[in-house]
């Protein structure tokens, strides 16, 4: 388990530490495996599946699965194609920036080739098709054909130009078939030689065509499959077969065809969207296939023999067999990989919108329940009229709200084990929408003021930036003071003073409201911030938090600012913006306040986070310090009783463990690692803390050795005392007190070397 840590001390001439402490560690990753790319099956009786989240190995027989992913053992979780070698143990994924990862089942260990994927002349390196010869591994790129020596572990030919097409073009599909090797080329058929001195000279290989049954350029072959024996390919609804040096029309197929394969009885398989067909004939099941069919491989194995495993669009892998469809048990997954925002309900349920801002491809919400992932989109929730869910908030009262592109608000409810959910638009609160449709209503962000408000954001209204909801479920609205039609506002934060915070994504810049809970908008303070007036970086708001102290945190395109004294807005003067020089020129994607008043900020580089005061940079976590997806990082939530933090992007999410969690009502102490190896364990975790607990570390002669003042539920010991130097091996003793409950405990505490 890799793991990060970054620790800050600082010691007193008092002898006592005030310890500014951040430890990320035990890594993992979420990703959904639900769109599958290809399929193999191993000799031990597993199937291996390539998806866009990783890879899912699955016992058939036994019902049970495994996934990889880059925490233990992948080098990305884009895979785009996987071939199992039967007679090695071996397993080789591709991925589509052209990393290549072989699992060797002797030792069950990965290791990473990124031949492919350093080689930059190439501009697109993804690995497309494997097939094997004895100990060559052919792989299809989209530059065109790899070849691996695999037991020695060697590449042994690129071959980038092939016959009369031009230099690095792309390669579909790879077959070995009777001494050639034949590959599917810009929807052409080829093939070459074995015998030949070399591959990579463009004569060496040979076009087939219309002068051997295929069709003419008009009509683009796809598909290409081998058992060893038959050969076929296949263009969008036509399949031939290789037989006596032509090849020979033997299928038609009324929809598209999305993959291809042949059973080792030689019959042909053939899917579509809506069904499988083998020799032409339609597959009857028992059970019928949940959903449409995004592809399919035939797969054999000595454990199970031949079944045809299928490709179920938002359901993932399943199998055919006794003419019954099944699906692993234990496969646990999210629909989708996009999380572009994150929020942890009063439940400790996670909440993830799929929807990127204004963009395309949102699949509804991700929510996870603490056992199993579960979807809530247009197929699953009745009340949900759009999949374009850009933002999700999660609010004292146990609520959640999923904000909509063009289609309103839900609000969801805990009830009884389930989700009650009640639709929020035009027809039953003050929500309103675009200027050339009334229906069309944006709702991004929703927050609750000091009064027991609940605010929603009305994204480009045509006269209000955001609803007001009372206790008695009375609705009203509120304007922009300086345009009326003006209402490109996304972000919010509410401050202690019931003032809401609007932040624009569309140079906007940031908008000050305070209504003063009052019906007379007489008495309404309201007013903007720009760069033409404060020392805002940018008037792009992108993101805003209200900490513990009440000071308002803006994220914006160049640079993250503070507002702390913002009950100094008034309609004549706005109050001071401190830039924050650590985060300058810093495209700033999400703040997020933990329960230590720390600042953890995601942006395009990776997360930083920030001392309580943002002066200070406590901890970088980028893909080169840690497991981290990827380094755009597009939101951030931290569950403050676990400590887990979610950190969001397109490509998945990764969750790591940190101090992050709020102190205890009362003590509830242990300490780990025990025993503690002073320098050689980074550090000795004191967990259970109270409020304003101090930790004083003592020998067991009452010596006193180290103190530190906790700011959360948990601080670290480095095992140094006060001079630097790591103590002696012994019993040593933590007494801890705490000021707020007046109460006091002690630990153990085993040190060795």
């Amino acid at each position: 388990m890799r793991l990060l840590a970054i620790v800050l001390v600082i010691v007193t001439s008092m002898r006592i530490s005030h310890a500014q402490q951040v430890y990320v560690s035990d890594w993992r990753t979420i990703s959904s495996t639900r769109e599958v790319r290809d399929a193999d099956a191993d000799a031990d009786g597993s199937v291996w599946v390539a998806t866009s989240g990783g890879v899912q190995r699955t016992w058939l027989r036994e019902a049970r699965s495994t996934k990889y992913d880059n925490v233990n053992g992948l080098s990305t979780l884009e895979c785009t194609a996987i071939y199992c070698d039967k007679s090695s143990g071996s397993s080789y994924v591709g991925q589509r920036d052209g990393s290549l990862d072989v699992f060797n089942a002797a030792s069950a260990t990965w290791t990473k080739v990124s031949d492919i994927q350093r080689a930059s002349q190439y501009p697109k390196r993804s690995i497309l098709d494997f097939a094997q010869r004895g100990d060559t591994i052919g792989m299809a790129t989209e530059f065109g054909i790899v070849l691996l020596h695999a037991n020695k572990g060697l590449f042994v030919e690129t071959i980038d130009r092939i016959g009369p097409f031009p230099e690095k073009s792309k390669v579909a599909a790879l077959a070995f078939f009777d001494q050639a090797l034949w590959a599917i080329v810009n929807g052409v058929v080829v093939n070459a030689r074995l015998d030949v001195p070399t591959l990579r000279l463009p004569s060496a290989w040979s076009v087939l065509g219309s002068a051997v049954g295929l069709p003419d350029s008009t009509e683009p072959i796809i598909h290409l499959a081998s058992n060893g024996t038959t050969l076929v390919v296949a263009s969008a609804r036509r399949v031939f077969t290789w037989k006596s040096n032509r090849f020979w029309l033997v299928q038609t197929a009324l929809r598209d065809i999305n993959s291809l394969s042949v059973r080792n009885d030689t019959s042909i398989v053939v899917s579509t969207n809506a069904e499988i067909l083998i020799d032409g004939k339609p597959l009857t099941l028992q059970s019928p296939i949940p959903g449409p069919i995004d592809g399919h491989r035939v797969v054999t194995s000595d454990a199970f023999g031949t079944s045809i495993i299928t490709f179920v669009k938002e359901v993932g892998m399943g199998w055919i067999a006794n003419d019954q469809w099944q699906t692993s048990r234990d496969a646990n997954s999210p629909l989708s990989n996009q999380f572009t925002d994150i929020t942890i309900d009063t439940q400790g349920w996670i909440w993830a919108a799929t929807h990127t801002d204004g963009g395309y491809g949102g699949q509804g919400i991700n929510v996870f329940d603490g056992a199993m992932w579960r979807s809530l989109n247009t197929a699953t929730e009745p009340l949900l009229t759009s999949n374009g869910c850009y933002r999700v908030s999660a609010l004292a009262d146990g609520s959640v709200w999923i904000g909509t592109w063009g289609r309103g608000a839900l609000r969801c409810t805990h009830s009884d084990g389930a989700l009650s959910v009640t639709a929020v638009n035009a027809t039953n609160s003050s929500l309103r929408g675009i200027p050339a449709d009334s229906n069309y209503i944006l709702v991004s962000e929703v927050a609750t003021d000091r009064y027991g408000r609940t605010i929603v954001m009305n994204e480009q209204s045509t006269d209000r930036v955001f609803a007001v909801s009372d206790q008695s479920n009375q609705w009203s609205f509120r304007q922009n003071c300086s345009n009326v039609r003006e209402n490109l506002f996304r972000s919010m934060t509410v401050d202690n003073n019931g003032g809401v915070w609007c932040g624009s994504p569309d140079s906007r810049g940031l908008l000050g409201y305070n209504d003063r809970n009052t019906p007379d908008t007489d008495d309404d303070v309201c007013n903007r911030i720009l760069i033409s007036n404060s020392q805002l970086q940018d008037n792009v708001v992108t993101s805003l938090a209200t900490d513990l102290n009440g000071a308002i945190w803006i994220g914006t395109a160049k640079g993250l600012a503070v507002i702390s004294s913002p009950w100094n807005l008034s309609n004549t003067a706005i109050p001071y913006v401190r830039r924050v020089s650590v985060m300058s020129s810093t495209y700033i994607n999400d703040v997020f306040i933990d329960a230590l008043n720390y600042k953890w900020v995601a942006t395009t580089n990776g997360v930083f986070v920030l001392d309580e005061s943002g002066i200070e940079v406590l901890a970088t976590i980028t893909t080169a310090t840690s497991p981290l997806l990827d380094n755009n990082v597009r939101s951030i939530a931290i569950d403050p009783a676990t400590g887990l933090a979610y950190f969001g992007t397109l490509k998945g999410c990764s969750v790591a463990r940190t101090s992050s969690m709020r102190p205890l009502p009362n003590f509830d102490l242990r300490c780990f690692p025990q025993p503690f190896r002073a320098g050689t364990d980074e550090s000795l975790v004191v967990d259970g803390l109270a409020t304003d607990s101090e930790v004083r570390i003592m020998t067991s002669g009452g010596i006193l050795v180290s103190a530190i003042v906790a700011r959360g539920r948990q601080v670290l010991w480095d095992g140094r005392d006060v001079h630097g130097n790591y103590v002696p091996p012994g019993i040593y003793i933590a007494s801890i007190s705490s000021a707020s409950t007046s109460s006091s405990s002690v630990v153990k505490i085993a040190v060795t070397r």
